[in-house]
């Protein structure tokens, strides 16, 4: 329906929500990257464990921080973004590093998928975006 919609207007036509999943996707130098949050944690101690876990950091610059926005797959994951800048390839290093050595689930944002876990991928569209 909604392609068709968009023939018909002759334009894209996108939610408030995929206006602000847009602003996440690799522009002005930043990255955003999704982490899984398990039921007996919270997404601010899984983000500092993540963030930190290397010794010393790959990261030599720059920095990451809470983004504000989850996003909830249609099996019932909840991802929640944090962005990096300056070093991001540092970062990029430092974050997958913590996931594997805590089991977290990572996911990213790839055209109009969610790519989980750089296997699954999920239709942006069929999973829930809250913004905070």
């Amino acid at each position: 329906m909604k392609s068709l919609m968009e023939k018909i207007l002759g334009a894209k036509i996108q939610s408030i929500a995929e206006l602000g999943i847009d602003g996440l996707k690799d522009k002005h130098g930043n990255e955003a990257i999704f982490f899984a949050v398990p039921e007996a944690e919270s997404p601010r101690k899984v983000f500092r464990k993540l963030i930190s876990a290397t010794d010393p950091p790959n990261a030599k610059s720059g920095g990451a921080s809470e983004y504000g926005c989850s996003i909830k797959t249609p099996n019932g994951l909840i991802y929640h973004a944090l962005t990096t800048h300056g070093d991001i390839e540092g970062w990029r290093k430092d974050i997958e590093f913590g996931a594997a050595q805590f089991g977290f689930s990572l996911a990213k944002i790839q055209g109009n998928k969610f790519v989980v876990d750089e296997k699954q991928e999920i239709e942006i569209y069929d999973c829930s975006i809250e913004f905070s």
